[in-house]
């Protein structure tokens, strides 16, 4: 019986350190050779008009399209909190990127819900995949090369970029941490009583780290403290790049967990 119980303890202790190391694995993934199209939902929990364009990202997800063509994100922003319902996901610093972007193609107003292709407000969801398909058509000007490092709370991020075929001068670059398989039971403003799923949220944006021509390769890396709500096995690091002085978006990379 002892015998039997040093074997047990022994093989769980291999588990465990195998698993520790597993964790541990530095991931690395480069950008494809063509464009990627980034997708950004403003949205917001206190949005009676928000959870069908939830929805939208959700069913993104389930027919999991490439990351080589489409990667999504959901900026939660919080200027509908004042109606009652505190949005836990939001955050202003999403109110100001979106306000940002609005500014730089010369719009007055931003609004919830509102998708992003590429950098440009996006209504025309009926030619969707026809407009993704345009998008990804394109050769990419930027590379990109994303590592990850898992080490305990903390994830150490490297970005390698590369724009000597970029004609633009100077690109931003950001870092941002999203999380799928979200929840909220809403019990307040317009969505009260109902329960909202939510995927590709925006936990963390870092940035923009700038580079600027003819320094044409750089390395960034950044550190992320884990949420001590977040659910490793649904995160994912987003890397991407942008012309700061429009919002177009040039290049776009994730990495899973």
């Amino acid at each position: 019986m002892r015998k039997l119980l040093t074997i047990i303890l022994f093989t769980l202790s291999v588990m465990t350190s195998f698993q520790m190391l597993a964790e541990e694995v530095t991931k690395t993934v480069v950008s494809p050779v063509n464009r990627v199209a980034l997708l950004e939902l403003y949205t917001s929990e206190g949005c009676s008009s928000c959870p069908p364009a939830d929805r939208f990202l959700s069913n993104l997800k389930e027919s999991e399209i490439s990351d080589k063509r489409l990667i999504a994100m959901a900026f939660h922003v919080t200027y509908w909190d004042y109606i009652g319902w505190k949005d836990r996901f939001a955050k202003k610093q999403y109110d100001q990127r979106q306000r940002q972007l609005a500014h730089k193609k010369r719009k007055n107003t931003v609004y919830t819900p509102q998708f992003v292709l590429a950098g440009d407000d996006y209504r025309r969801h009926s030619t969707f995949n026809k407009d993704i398909n345009k998008l990804v058509a394109e050769k990419a000007r930027v590379n990109l090369e994303l590592s990850m490092k898992p080490n305990g709370d903390l994830l150490n991020l490297k970005l390698k970029s590369d724009i000597t075929e970029s004609t633009v001068k100077e690109v931003g670059f950001y870092f941002a941490v999203v999380e799928n398989n979200l929840s909220s039971n809403v019990d307040d403003g317009e969505n009260e009583g109902e329960k909202l799923h939510h995927d590709y949220v925006v936990r963390l944006l870092a940035g923009p780290y700038f580079q600027s021509k003819p320094e044409n390769q750089l390395v960034t890396e950044y550190t992320v403290s884990l949420g001590s709500d977040w659910k490793k096995q649904d995160l994912s690091i987003i890397a991407f790049a942008e012309n700061p002085h429009t919002g177009d978006v040039l290049q776009a990379v994730r990495i899973k967990y």
